[in-house]
């Protein structure tokens, strides 16, 4: 998971990240990149690299990917049937 450095960030730090997804995507690793996107975009994937807009969804995808460790599909269904609490739906008042 990489974050892409801000629009004025010095010619350094857009070389060494490029170069790190670079690197990345020769090793063939599964590429999180946190990008600015606009808050309605969802992520996207294209060419092997995803593209998150906010760390919230960088993190619960690379999550999602994680093994369980309690028997579940991933690290992130662990966390979800952890936590406690029951879902109440709305009801409308007047």
């Amino acid at each position: 998971m990489l974050s892409e450095p801000a629009s004025d960030a010095p010619a350094e730090k857009w070389a060494e990240y490029r170069r790190q997804v670079d690197e990345a995507k020769a090793r063939g690793d599964f590429l999180i990149l946190l990008v600015p996107m606009k808050p309605a975009e969802r992520p996207r994937t294209e060419k092997g690299v995803t593209y998150c807009g906010t760390e919230l969804d960088a993190l619960l995808l690379k999550t999602s990917m994680l093994p369980s460790k309690l028997g579940n599909k991933s690290l992130l269904d662990d966390l979800m049937e952890s936590l406690p609490g029951n879902v109440i739906e709305p009801e409308s008042r007047r």
